[in-house]
C-alpha cells in the first residue's frame, strides 16, 4: 500500500499537511497522508488517557477548551490550512443555529452543511487527480454532528414534547450551546479525525463529568481502561493483518484477467477474501477511535445485565465479527458504520415525508459520501438487498427453527450468501465509476439483483410469513416504553435506518 505523498495542486485545497514525517514516509514507502493519520490516532489514544486523569475534576469550560484545542492541533497536523473548510462549515452552521427559528433550524442547517460538503465533493470529483486522506473525511463527520445538534435543538425547542420518541426526548437540546461548548463538540480530539458521530446531549454530560456514574462498590466512576486497551489491541490486529494481506488481495484482483479465468467458485472465494481485506482499514480506524473515546472516559452505555460490568459501546461504530459472520445482509448493515445509520435515521428518516423516507435516506447517504456514480449504484442496491433480506427472513426463518440441523444449515447458507453480497454490492462503491462498476454485475448477469427482486415481490405469496403473536408484539412495545435507550443505535443493533419497529413508528407519528 503506497500512494504518492506529493499531492497535485488541486489536492492542496483540501490537503496541506505538516511535513515533519515526510522522511519517514519516504523511508517506509507509506504515503504521508496515511502516516500522519495513523500517528495522530496513536497520539490521541495516549492523550485520551492523560486527559481523563488530568481533567477529571476540572470545570466544564476547561474540559471543553482542552479537548477542542488538542483536536484542532491534530486536525492541522493532518490537513494544514485546509481546516478552513471545517471552520466555514462548522461556524457557518452555528450562525444559522443562533439566528434561526427552532422550528426550522434543522432544515436550514442541513441545507447549508450538506450543501457545503456536496460542493467540495463536486470539486474533488471534477478536478482532483489523486486520492488522499484529506479534510473531506473529517467534514463528513462534522456535517453529521452539526445536523444531529440542529435536529436535537428542533426537538427540544421547536416541537411539542409529546410528539417526540423516547430517543428524541433523551437527546433533545433545550438551550443553544455556547460557542465554546459548540467548538468542543465539533472539534474535540476524540472524534474530529474520523468520528464517530455522537449526540450533543451525551457530549454535554461528558463535559460536566456526568457521563459516567460512580461504581457502587468502589465509589469511583467506572474505569474504561481495560475495555479501551482491548479495542486498541483489536485495532492493531486489523492493521497488521491488512499490512500482510493487502499486497496479495487488493480489491482490483477481482477484475484481474488472470483471476477471471478461474471457475466461478474459485473467483467467488477470491472476491470474498479481497472484500474482507478491504474492510480491515475501516475496522482499524473505527475501532481505534472508539478506544480513544473510551480511554478519555467517553462512551459509557450502562451496565451489562449479564456480567454486571460497565458497557462502553455508545461510541462504537462497527462490530466486525457481526459484519463478517452476519447471518443476513440486514444484520451486516446494522453493524457496519453504526453511527451513520443512526444519523440518517434521526436526521432524515424521522423528519422526511413518509412516502419518501426510504428514498431520502439512501440518496442522502450517497450524497454524503460523494458524487461518484458508483456510490449511488451501491446504495440503491443496498436498499434492495436490505428489504429482500428482511422479507426472506420473515418468510423462511421460522420454517427452520424446529430442527437444530435445519437451523444450522439456514445459518450457514445465510452467512455465505451475506459474505458474497457485501462484496457484490460494494464493488461499485470501491471503483466509483460507471463502467467499471458494471463489471461484477455483468459477470454474474445481475442474478443477485433478479433474485432479490423475486424474493421481495413474490416470496411472500409463495411462502407466507408467520403471523406475529399478540404476546410478542405487546412485549416489544412494553420494552420500548420502559427502556429509555431502546431506540439507541448502540443498544438495538438489529434495527436499521429504514425499518424501525412498529412501536417506534407509532411514537414518531
Amino acid at each position: 500500500m503506497s500512494l504518492n505523498d506529493e499531492p497535485d495542486e488541486n489536492n492542496h485545497i483540501f490537503y496541506d499537511p505538516v511535513l515533519i514525517l515526510r522522511p519517514i514516509s519516504h523511508a517506509t514507502n507509506i504515503s504521508l497522508d496515511q502516516l500522519n493519520f495513523v500517528v495522530v490516532l496513536f497520539l490521541s489514544f495516549a492523550i485520551g488517557f492523560w486527559f481523563r486523569y488530568q481533567f477529571r475534576t476540572a470545570d466544564r469550560a476547561t474540559r471543553a477548551a482542552v479537548s477542542a484545542v488538542i483536536g484542532l492541533c491534530m486536525c492541522y497536523f493532518c490537513y494544514g490550512n485546509a481546516i478552513v473548510h471545517l471552520f466555514c462549515n462548522g461556524f457557518g452552521s452555528y450562525l444559522i443555529i443562533v439566528s434561526s427559528n427552532p422550528r426550522h433550524v434543522h432544515k436550514a442547517v442541513f441545507a447549508f452543511a450538506m450543501g457545503y460538503l456536496v460542493l467540495i465533493h463536486a470539486y474533488r470529483w471534477m478536478y482532483q487527480k489523486t486520492y488522499c486522506l484529506d479534510v473531506t473525511g473529517s467534514m463528513m463527520v462534522a456535517v453529521g454532528k452539526v445536523t444531529l445538534l440542529a435536529s436535537a435543538i428542533h426537538d427540544g425547542m421547536g416541537r411539542n414534547e409529546n410528539d417526540l420518541t423516547a430517543g428524541q426526548k433523551r437527546d433533545a437540546v433545550k438551550n443553544i450551546p455556547s460557542i465554546l461548548d459548540f467548538t468542543s463538540y465539533m472539534f474535540n480530539f476524540q472524534t474530529i479525525i474520523c468520528g464517530p458521530m455522537n449526540h450533543y446531549a451525551t457530549w454535554s454530560d461528558f463535559l460536566d463529568v456526568k457521563h459516567v456514574p460512580k461504581n457502587e462498590k468502589t465509589g469511583k466512576p467506572y474505569d474504561p481502561t481495560s475495555t479501551a486497551v482491548q479495542k486498541f489491541q483489536g485495532a492493531m490486529v486489523f492493521t497488521i493483518v491488512y499490512t500482510f494481506l493487502s499486497p496479495y488481495f487488493p480489491m482490483s484482483l477481482i477484475s484481474d484477467p488472470k483471476i477471471n479465468q478461474y471457475n466461478i467458485v474459485i473467483w467467488w472465494l477470491i472476491s470474498v477474501i479481497a472484500s474482507t481485506v478491504h474492510r480491515l482499514p475501516y475496522y482499524f480506524a473505527w475501532t481505534i477511535t472508539d478506544a480513544i473515546c473510551n480511554i478519555s472516559g467517553f462512551g459509557y452505555d450502562g451496565i451489562d445485565e449479564k456480567t454486571g460490568d460497565a458497557k462502553w459501546s455508545r461510541t462504537t461504530n462497527v462490530r466486525p465479527m457481526k459484519v463478517e459472520l452476519g447471518q443476513n445482509y440486514k444484520e451486516m448493515v446494522d453493524n457496519w458504520n453504526i453511527w451513520t445509520v443512526a444519523w440518517l435515521r434521526r436526521v432524515v428518516y424521522e423528519r422526511a415525508d413518509e412516502k419518501y423516507r426510504t428514498f431520502a435516506v439512501y440518496v442522502t447517504g450517497a450524497m454524503w459520501h460523494g458524487l461518484a456514480v458508483g456510490y449511488y449504484m451501491s446504495f440503491l442496491s443496498s436498499a434492495l438487498f436490505t428489504l429482500s433480506a428482511a422479507t426472506f427472513r420473515r418468510c423462511m426463518r421460522h420454517r427452520f427453527l424446529d430442527n437444530p440441523n435445519h437451523k444450522l444449515i439456514y445459518d450457514i447458507v445465510g452467512i455465505l450468501a451475506s459474505k458474497f453480497l457485501i462484496g457484490y454490492i460494494h464493488w461499485p462503491f470501491y471503483v466509483m465509476n460507471f463502467w467499471p462498476s458494471l463489471f461484477m454485475y455483468r459477470k454474474l448477469y445481475m442474478m443477485p439483483h433478479w433474485i432479490a427482486l423475486f424474493i421481495y415481490f413474490y416470496l411472500p405469496n409463495i411462502c407466507p410469513p408467520q403471523a406475529k403473536s399478540v404476546s410478542i408484539m405487546s412485549k416489544s412495545q412494553g420494552s420500548d416504553k420502559t427502556n429509555p435507550t431502546s431506540d439507541s443505535p448502540l443498544t438495538s443493533s438489529t434495527r436499521t435506518a429504514i425499518e424501525p419497529s412498529k412501536s417506534e413508528r407509532s411514537k414518531a407519528k
